[in-house]
């Protein structure tokens, strides 16, 4: 799965901030014990004075006399356990009271296990990704369970196809695109006027895919062109650009809103095109239509949206207004 190097990184230092207060906690019970019991202490320090001997032990040359002496090390390591965990219970503690207690006893907040990234890391960077989506955006309230088909005209006054008959194939056809997404999803445009559910119904996906485990970075054509611009000029650092071109799913909202230049056109083909050579499927939700999207960029960029996408017109009346 592909998250920006900053979503890891925070998850990685939320992992350190968990392994720091579980040892402090640790440290905090242990003085409180000891300040009442010099004998838990002393047994506490022959508990952890076996690392070291075990090292000292390993440094002898005869094999079986390493065994004997890391055997009897062990039986004596673990009396000193059996003695403390007794105290501890006689003093109205629990017997692990001492003990480190990790948020992940498996990884012991390290987020590695078995040389592999552990469960836990895998979950954190996962929710990190999703809280920053939430942060950005109205994540909390644009789920499929969310989206009323009853906003949209059912009577089309004989002309095809009713608003509501058009919005229940797409809305079922993203829901199925959330549910079966994977690296080989298709690229998708919505397109159509304002208040129809564009940027409703690309949330939902987003919140689907990340929770599947997937990578995926959500934002408006305008606030992504202004931080690659940033970025280009060196007025900030970071990893925009990469991440946008190596993430899972990048959702583009609202495409043409953005100030054209000679750069943002420039960075929205590379965007498009990049992830196209990469076969790394990208939405995009604009209010142009085709012609205004034709007429507004140059050929390069058209084209590709018209023969590389999957593309849906959005039907109805602004929804916002009708809620109102």
């Amino acid at each position: 799965m592909r998250y920006k190097n900053s979503t890891v990184r925070k998850a990685a230092q939320e992992l350190q901030r968990r392994r720091n207060q579980a040892e402090l906690d640790a440290a905090v019970r242990k003085s409180e014990v000891f300040r009442k019991s010099p004998e838990a202490q002393d047994l506490d320090r022959q508990i952890a004075a076996a690392p070291r001997s075990f090292a000292s032990i390993m440094l002898l040359r005869d094999k079986a006399e390493i065994e004997r002496r890391i055997a009897a090390l062990r039986r004596e390591s673990m009396q000193y356990r059996r003695q403390l965990e007794e105290l501890l219970v006689a003093l109205g503690y629990p017997a692990d009271y001492l003990d480190v207690h990790y948020t992940c006893e498996n990884c012991h907040d390290t987020g590695s296990r078995d040389g592999e990234m552990c469960d836990c890391f895998k979950q954190l960077i996962k929710s990190t990704a999703y809280a920053e989506l939430c942060a950005a955006s109205p994540l909390d309230v644009c789920a499929f369970s969310d989206f009323d088909l009853r906003y949209y005209p059912d009577n089309d006054g004989g002309s095809g196809m009713s608003s509501r008959a058009v919005m229940q194939t797409i809305y079922e056809y993203c829901r199925s695109y959330a549910e079966d997404f994977s690296a080989d999803s298709p690229n998708l445009l919505m397109y159509g006027r304002t208040g129809l559910g564009k940027t409703h119904l690309s949330l939902a996906i987003a919140g689907e895919v990340i929770e599947r485990g997937f990578g995926v970075i959500y934002d408006s054509c305008p606030n992504i062109v202004s931080r690659l611009e940033d970025e280009k000029f060196g007025r900030a650092d970071g990893e925009e650009e990469a991440a946008l071109l190596d993430c899972d799913l990048l959702i583009l909202d609202d495409l043409g809103a953005e100030f054209s230049t000679q750069f943002t056109k420039s960075a929205i083909y590379n965007i498009i095109n990049t992830r196209l050579l990469k076969r790394l499927p990208t939405i995009i939700s604009t209010n142009l239509g085709i012609e205004e999207i034709q007429e507004k960029y140059t050929e390069r960029i058209a084209s590709r949206l018209i023969g590389e996408y999957v593309i849906f017109r959005f039907a109805g009346k602004d929804i916002r207004q009708l809620k109102r």
